[in-house]
């Protein structure tokens, strides 16, 4: 019998993406809404001090609830992972539903917090009113 890798059964995203929140209120919005989303962060790993990795499973159907879920707690995905999440999404939505370990999908979260600009952004220098009066 002909041995299965967990990577051939377990289909895997790797995402990228940031945000402008602390961590300290980031992570336990994140964890609540990947949660109720029907989602499970099973890893958590510090990869810096501006970074950090989570990994995360959740079953195929529930996908569209846990990229809702990742948006809606402020996190802003890359072009890249919009994509790829949407496409999975997509597949899961048309392809029949797989059962068991085959229709759980693994997905590494790479989470960058960045620092807002001490300025604040002034409008009028970045677009100057011409006035009414000539």
């Amino acid at each position: 019998m002909p041995v299965v890798s967990d990577s051939a059964r377990q289909p895997e995203l790797r995402l990228r993406g940031f945000t402008y929140l602390e961590r300290n209120a980031l992570m336990p919005e994140l964890g609540v809404s990947i949660d109720l989303a029907g989602g499970w962060i099973l890893d958590r790993r510090t990869l810096d001090a501006n970074s950090l990795e989570l990994v995360m499973e959740s079953q195929a159907a529930s996908l569209p609830d846990v990229y809702g879920a990742l948006l809606s707690s402020g996190l802003e995905l890359t072009r890249d992972s919009h994509r790829a999440l949407a496409q999975r999404c997509l597949c899961c939505q048309y392809l029949p539903v797989r059962r068991g370990p085959a229709g759980v999908v693994v997905m590494y979260v790479e989470i960058l917090f960045l620092e807002q600009s001490p300025q604040a952004l002034d409008m009028v220098q970045v677009l100057p009113l011409k006035s009414a009066v000539a």
